[in-house]
């Protein structure tokens, strides 16, 4: 018996030139997550890649075009009757300026590490307290946890960026 039905969504960490996340405000009429920060994205429709879908996604939320660069990780929501996975991917936008669709009332640019300040969807609350990992014997000096705690789509970013100013 299935207890669930899943459903594939995709997200994108987008960043600016000083290294800040954007996220977006649900409209407080959502039917899921209402007034929650989430990151750009949404549902794959059936028959579509995820890729194309988070392109197509981000420029029906945002304006923004997009291109994609890694997958950074994943996180799970459990809906009503739908358990969504999230695949995060991490992007970097070519043209536009934000312009917001009806589906969200505001955008943020912010360091990954003050996310947890904003009310986000729980999806995105799970997946951004899952990056930073301590252990109970490293509690000498609060930047080598930062520093150990730096997950594979911190390295991709700078990977990206280092390519973009070599060039």
């Amino acid at each position: 018996m299935i207890d669930y039905v899943f459903g594939l969504s995709v997200r994108v960490l987008l960043t600016d030139k000083d290294g800040k996340v954007l996220i977006l405000k649900r409209s407080t009429d959502s039917k899921t997550n209402p007034g929650k920060w989430e990151l750009p994205g949404g549902k794959v429709d059936q028959g579509e890649s995820f890729d194309h879908a988070l392109i197509r996604e981000v420029y029906e939320e945002t304006k923004l075009r997009i291109s994609l660069d890694h997958v950074v990780g994943v996180s799970e929501q459990n809906l009503h009757v739908i358990r969504a996975v999230h695949i995060i991917m991490s992007g970097s936008i070519i043209e536009g300026n934000i312009k917001l669709s009806h589906e969200h009332e505001g955008y943020a640019w912010v360091f990954f590490e003050k996310l947890p300040e904003y009310d986000m969807a729980d999806w995105l609350y799970d997946f951004v307290t899952n990056q930073v990992t301590t252990t109970d014997n490293d509690h000498e000096d609060e930047k080598n946890n930062v520093t150990s705690s730096v997950k594979p789509w911190l390295k991709s970013i700078q990977s990206s960026m280092d390519k973009i100013i070599k060039k």
